[in-house]
């Protein structure tokens, strides 16, 4: 009996495709939600699945479903490790892998590597978040990057617009396929009463009637919550009374304390701080405004749009494919704070923005979805299995 169910545990291995996730970390950030989303979404009845996280930042590390497969932290050094290059490819040796699955150029260029040390010979598959590296990378390891790309098996793209950047600066264009990012519309929905959502309100010194703009993103230079402040006290300046509330926390918080200050918006502005659960906050404000200058599919925006807000987002990469100006929220060019003042003025009207936030939750469900996301993913790593 033991060895026949040794071997029907053997056959049923056999049968299901073995991924293997690569990621920089698990702090908080997008591509780190994408990655967690598919390792915990993903059939775990046709996939065999490892998370390897090399770097250990570990904030998401709560929101890993631990039944879904086996976790490793490669505890990598900064800069170029030998000592994690090999630790890597010996977890791949023993996982054996049909499928590499590489998050952003870090991980892919280790990942890459690893797997030609530890001799096998499973498909790579590059999930690229980016439609910009980092202007750290210098020239030469953007040439590094470019060889390992042209070398995967296959390239995920989250937006069409961030497919054409790349493809028309040498990434061969027969190996991308565009999978736009997916949120789970039961859970991120408008669940919350009106008396709950005053609570919220009164607890940041705002009123049931303010017109409150929402921002939510971790507090760092590249989302650009000064230029939100500008664009506030500008509309205030011209006789719109709107408030702001900033979902988060994060290395400039002080600056951006300081900046309310000098703007004297003291008792417009407020920050709530890191929240684990930031529905109840998103739900509580009017609208939600992204307006960082880098950013390729944003998450947040959907989990936004899910509940119910009409967006205000920078028209950089492939924000066009999730807002329609008029439609479910309006685009504004990236660091044009008059742009993004007047974008905002446009949702001070309650029947206005409430019929743009119902399309915004429609487009979610019909587009965005993660069952439709996961579907597409899973077709992918099915596909010609190659083993060791």
């Amino acid at each position: 009996m033991c060895c026949n169910r040794s071997r029907i545990l053997e056959v049923r291995m056999s049968e299901t495709t073995r991924v293997a996730f690569i990621v920089n970390s698990l702090r908080f950030g997008g591509a780190e939600k994408h990655t967690l989303e598919l390792f915990n979404g993903l059939d775990s009845s046709e996939f065999h699945k490892d998370l390897i996280y090399l770097k250990r930042e570990e904030h998401l590390l709560d929101q890993v479903d631990f039944d879904q497969g086996k976790t490793y932290c490669g505890d990598f050094d900064k800069g170029w490790d030998i000592s994690g290059l090999l630790r890597l490819a010996n977890r791949i040796k023993k996982s054996k892998p049909d499928v590499l699955v590489c998050v952003n150029n870090y991980p892919l260029f280790y990942g890459y590597l690893a797997r030609w040390i530890a001799g096998t010979h499973c498909r790579i598959i590059e999930v690229f978040h980016s439609t910009e590296l980092p202007k750290k990378e210098d020239s030469k390891m953007r040439l590094v990057y470019r060889h390992f790309f042209n070398r995967c098996d296959g390239i995920v793209y989250v937006s069409q617009n961030q497919r054409e950047y790349w493809e028309a600066r040498g990434i061969d264009s027969d190996k991308g396929i565009v999978i736009h990012n997916g949120v789970n519309t039961d859970y991120f929905f408008s669940k919350y009463s009106s008396e709950e959502r005053i609570t919220i309100r009164q607890r940041y010194g705002f009123s049931f009637n303010d017109f409150i703009v929402g921002i939510c993103a971790a507090l760092r230079p590249e989302k650009k919550h000064e230029e939100l402040l500008e664009a506030i006290q500008k509309l205030k300046s011209d006789g719109l009374d709107v408030k702001c509330l900033i979902i988060g926390d994060g290395p400039r918080r002080t600056a951006i304390q300081q900046k309310i200050s000098s703007l004297g918006l003291e008792h417009d502005v407020s920050i709530t701080g890191f929240q684990k659960d930031v529905r109840d906050f998103v739900d509580a404000c009017d609208c939600i405004a992204i307006v960082s200058h880098q950013e390729t599919f944003s998450i947040a925006a959907l989990e936004a749009m899910a509940i119910g807000k009409p967006m205000v987002m920078s028209d950089i990469g492939g924000s066009a494919e999730q807002v329609s100006g008029g439609v479910n929220g309006y685009l504004f060019p990236a660091a044009d704070t008059g742009a993004l003042a007047e974008a905002i003025s446009k949702l001070s009207d309650s029947e206005h923005r409430d019929k743009l936030g119902k399309m915004a939750r429609k487009i979610v469900k019909r587009d965005f979805g993660l069952n439709g996301m996961l579907e597409k993913y899973a077709k992918l790593f099915s596909r010609g299995r190659t083993g060791t």
